[in-house]
């Protein structure tokens, strides 16, 4: 239960105890900013109606505990009223582990069976479907939509779903084959080492979505996926020191063409203040020249990203696949690696990108995070 049993003042904050045995303190300035009167919050809106500089420097004259949660008069007889189901969200540790993702690592084919696979008309048109897809998304970086009709319109129709239609240099939608269309060297029919896409953009894009709508006449072309997170977790409990160097050294990654010049440097391995995995950033065609502070920083560099691209290239860590037409792929660019061998043939893939933002944007309004 959330009510409230009982409440103390504690210099100028309150302190919450809970019926659960939780406590919460709660000072005054934070009291008043979440106010909910009409005066101070637009319901309707979702916004706080005051500038944070037009918010009263009050002090509680008193409180009481009511039936719904707890009232509060201010010095200058304002009163506020709090439901004892909003104050206790802020239970700092419950806050924080309610907003954090749990990613749950695999490597190898361990993952194949557990991916999720969802018909195109039921991502589309209900609400299991997409949470199905969003929370593989979430669970294991990657999910698997059937049955799409072989065209770039059918496609954008689940990219379009998915979050939105990111615009890049390559496009909104794009379609690749062997024409060298741009100067990647996923328009060619060499095999391509896994790796992170956008490493020079300032944000990578958060999802790539990839449909091969043709194949005929060759070989190959299978899809290789390796979980970005297991990897680099790994490279923390063998190899500390080059954990640490990737979490803190700023590689720089380029993307040179006629008419566009993109240049980005980030942390490969990037983590939150408690040291959780965000976003893995590991591209070995994109890596810019540079320039090193010592012979010592130089030799970490190569250290530390070779030892990394190890559990990346082991084949015990990668799932690979054949992508058929019909079969959508979407992975979390911020996490998941790609990559494939080389083919023959006449193969055609489309896809697009999504933004980050926008992919969880749909997983929060469907309920499945913070």
């Amino acid at each position: 239960m959330d009510d409230i049993k009982a409440v103390k003042i504690v210099g100028r904050a309150l302190q919450l105890d809970f019926k659960n045995d939780k406590t919460i303190v709660l000072e005054d300035c934070w009291l008043r900013d979440h106010c909910r009167c009409s005066t101070c919050y637009h319901a309707d809106t979702f916004q706080r109606a005051l500038h944070l500089l037009n918010i009263p420097d009050t002090k509680i004259k008193k409180f009481e505990l009511i039936k719904s949660g707890i009232a509060i008069e201010w010095d200058d007889k304002h009163i506020s009223t709090y439901s004892s189901e909003f104050l206790a969200q802020f239970h700092y540790k419950t806050w924080v582990n309610s907003r954090k993702l749990k990613p749950i690592l695999w490597r190898g084919d361990e993952v194949a069976d557990k991916i999720t696979r969802v018909h195109v008309d039921k991502f589309l048109n209900s609400v299991e479907g997409a949470k199905a897809v969003f929370q593989s998304l979430l669970d294991y970086g990657v999910a698997l939509i059937e049955q799409v009709g072989t065209s770039m319109e059918a496609t954008e129709k689940v990219c379009q779903a998915l979050g939105g239609v990111q615009h890049t240099l390559f496009g909104g939608m794009w379609q690749f084959t062997t024409k060298q269309e741009h100067a990647d060297t996923a328009y060619t029919n060499l095999p391509l080492a896994v790796h992170n896409d956008n490493t020079y953009f300032t944000e990578a894009a958060g999802l790539q979505i990839l449909h091969c709508i043709k194949h005929t006449n060759g070989t190959g072309g299978e899809t290789i996926l390796a979980d970005g997170f297991y990897g680099a977790l790994r490279l923390k409990e063998e190899h500390p020191e080059d954990f640490k160097f990737l979490t803190t050294f700023n590689v720089e990654a380029e993307y040179l063409e006629d008419g566009h010049h993109h240049r980005y440097s980030a942390p490969v391995i990037q983590v939150d203040k408690d040291g959780d995995l965000k976003q893995i950033r590991f591209n070995v065609y994109d890596r810019s020249a540079m320039a090193f502070e010592s012979g010592e920083e130089c030799r970490s560099y190569y250290r530390s990203l070779r030892n990394l691209s190890r559990y990346y290239e082991n084949p015990d860590n990668q799932l690979q696949f054949k992508l058929t037409p019909g079969t959508v792929m979407v992975m979390d660019n911020f996490r998941l690696l790609h990559g494939r061998t080389a083919f023959t043939g006449s193969r055609v893939l489309c896809g697009s990108y999504v933004s980050r933002s926008d992919w969880l944007d749909r997983a929060r309004s469907l309920g499945l995070i913070q």
